[in-house]
């Protein structure tokens, strides 16, 4: 819980303003009221120190019940333990706060226990007040629910502990003290003195000259310098550089206000002491006449810890301020109705309007209805206590009833323990929406040309396994989907074909330039050969590849066609040879019949034809000559054979 520092304050100046003169009760609960309502606490208690036996006594209590005090003393005796078996206990021992989030887990709350479920009291903040290094009381504040009490709520309540001892000693000595005395010593110098001298407060007596004529020991303490260096000499000796003129001018008006009704002023001042540190008080001044000449009294307060703190604070709330207002994302706050209760300069930009435009206006007026519905639906999880999602992309339309596209995270704003509204930033993802949907058309594009190919495309990893294959792909190969996809190339095509393949794979690998086509057989399932003209396309990322997006035409029945046709022509080119006239086709015909099933020598022919050895060679040189026939050599003779291709037109001798 965050205590607003105009409330912390006002607490601890109605704590110093309390009437000592009151009655000793009247004025612990004063304390008390102040205390317990600034903290949002339901309960709390002031324990005593007994002067004379040391025990602890409660001595005042706030929001509970008339009967507390004395229960408390009855369980005490009745569980033979005294009320220092307790929080309190530690507190006396050690002289500083003791914290109990939950007193159910407290390891001292021993038989407090029950009371505390009687009472409604959950968790619990002890503090000292002191006087001196000695303790004289505990300040206590009481939660009804478990609570983490900050560094922020305690050193709020340690301040007004303090300032109670201060009271509650100057009020004991008020009632206790004047009664025995007040006859003889209320009138007296020394009486005052004694009063003076023992406040915690200081207290000072300033000329119209602006010379301290008289301090108390706490005014030396205080502001930090020795007495003797400072009686006699102007305050003026121990402001800052930074402030002196504003106070000097302050101090002007101050000597020209008399009897102008601004005793009891009170202010913040800002001083150095001997050894340059620098220190905030709190001043409460009073205007005095003494035979006629005017004067002021002073009492100071010591609050460089808390203005600090408020230093602090501020300078973290400026710093907010400026990340708020200058920040590259869209910033606001709204309430849980959805009223807009704060906007950064991105937000009023993207929406196109004026701070006056917008803040009071509900979320409704600039979103649509699906994001609309997205902020309803998150309010009910908030009040369902169910979790709610990291992010929400919402879509908004500005003044000018363009559509934005925001990612938005936010936070719930709490005030204690109740949740008031909620924190947002939203990140323009107006451009990335419109990326995406692109993407998804030009997917959505890729995929339908992917599908409906006439050919066969394929994608491969790094591999060669099979990433993705098109209907074409899967019918050429005869298998399902689920057959293909993830198995590698090498199982659909032939030896021959992989060689292709490494080689490929190599030279990209190396740098070289891949062939853009290459024609590779590939095997079926049910085991039939087809080839196919293949054209490949590398995805890089970086340096490396990571696809190979391939299209595989089929050219088998091209390929066969063209097969036929060459037989077609090599028959043609024997027939038209062999019926070409009759000097020596018969002889010719028969070599190549001989022929056309393996090779042989001349010697071999003539032997198997019984002819003439010359004979023969005279028609073998013919045919070589007309290219119906090669040779080729063993090592012995040449041996003579039909080639596979017969490219030129037969030639007659």
């Amino acid at each position: 819980m965050s205590i607003n520092k105009n409330v912390k304050l006002k607490a601890l100046l109605d704590v110093a303003s309390i009437d000592i003169t009151s009655g000793f009760d009247e004025i612990l609960q004063k304390i008390l009221s102040i205390t317990c309502e600034s903290m949002n606490a339901n309960s709390g208690t002031i324990i005593l120190v007994d002067e004379e036996t040391g025990e602890l006594r409660i001595a005042s209590s706030f929001g509970l019940r008339e009967d507390y005090i004395e229960q408390v003393h009855r369980e005490a005796r009745e569980a033979g333990v005294p009320l220092s078996s307790s929080p309190s206990g530690a507190v006396l021992k050690t002289g500083r706060y003791y914290v109990v989030p939950d007193i159910y887990k407290e390891p001292l709350a021993g038989p407090w226990c029950k009371l505390a479920k009687i009472y409604n009291i959950r968790s619990q903040l002890f503090t000292p007040m002191k006087k001196g290094l000695k303790v004289i009381g505990l300040l206590n504040v009481y939660m009804s629910k478990v609570h983490d009490f900050t560094e922020e709520e305690i050193d709020f309540v340690t301040i007004a502990a303090s300032q109670t001892s201060s009271i509650i000693q100057n009020a004991r000595c008020t009632e206790d003290k004047i009664k025995e005395i007040y006859d003889k010593l209320y009138k007296s110098e020394k009486y005052l003195k004694t009063i003076i001298d023992s406040s915690l407060d200081g207290i000072a007596v300033v000329n119209m000259q602006g010379e301290i004529e008289f301090g108390n020991d706490s005014f030396f303490n205080i502001v930090g310098w020795p007495k003797d260096e400072l009686l006699g000499q102007s305050f003026i000796k121990m402001l800052p550089q930074d402030v002196k003129e504003d106070y000097i001018k302050i101090w002007h008006e101050a000597q020209n206000s008399l009897n102008s009704g601004n005793s009891g002023k009170i202010a913040d001042a800002k001083i150095i002491t001997k050894k340059g540190e620098i220190r905030y008080l709190l001043n409460s001044r009073a205007e005095m006449i003494f035979d006629g000449v005017k004067k002021f009294l002073f009492i100071a307060k010591d609050i460089t810890k808390q203005k600090k703190t408020e230093l602090e604070l501020e300078e973290s709330e400026a710093k907010f301020r400026d990340l708020f207002e200058n920040a590259n994302d869209f910033i606001y706050t709204h309430d849980l109705k959805g009223n807009i209760l704060s906007i950064n300069k991105i937000g009023l930009k993207l929406l196109d309007v004026t701070e006056e435009e917008i803040i009071g206006s509900n979320i409704k007026q600039w979103v649509t209805p699906e994001s609309y519905k997205k902020f309803e639906d998150r309010v009910r999880k908030i009040f369902s206590n169910q979790p709610l999602e990291p992010t929400v992309v919402i879509e908004a339309i500005n003044k000018k009833g363009e559509h934005k596209w925001g990612e938005a995270r936010t936070r719930l704003i709490k005030d204690g323990n109740k949740i008031i509204g909620t924190h947002g930033i939203i990140r323009d993802i107006t451009e990335k929406m419109k990326l995406e949907k692109d993407l998804k058309e030009s997917e959505e594009k890729y995929r339908d040309l992917f599908e409906n190919a006439q050919d066969a495309m394929y994608v491969l990893d790094s591999r060669g396994n099979f990433l993705k294959m098109n209907k074409v792909g899967l019918q050429t190969l005869g298998g399902k989907k689920e057959e293909v996809i993830g198995t590698n190339i090498n199982k659909w095509v032939t030896p021959e074909s992989l060689v292709i393949i490494e080689e490929r794979r190599k030279k990209r690998l190396s740098g070289e330039k891949v062939n853009q086509t290459d024609i590779l057989e590939v095997v079926c399932k049910n085991g039939e050969h087809r080839w196919a003209e293949i054209r490949t396309r590398e995805i890089k990322y970086g340096d490396g590849t990571i696809e190979i997006h391939g299209i595989a035409r089929d050219i088998t029945e091209n390929r066969l066609l063209k097969q036929e046709l060459r037989k077609s022509n090599k028959q043609h080119k024997l027939l038209c040879y062999l019926i070409k006239g009759t000097r020596g086709g018969k002889t010719r015909a028969l070599i190549l019949k001989h022929l056309s099933d393996k090779s042989y020598n001349a010697n071999q022919l003539a032997t198997a034809l019984n002819m003439d050895y010359k004979t023969i060679r005279h028609h073998l040189s013919v045919l070589i000559k007309n290219g119906i026939i090669a040779k080729s050599n063993d090592g012995y003779s040449d041996l003579y054979f039909i080639p596979a291709n017969i490219d030129v037109d037969v030639i007659e001798p």
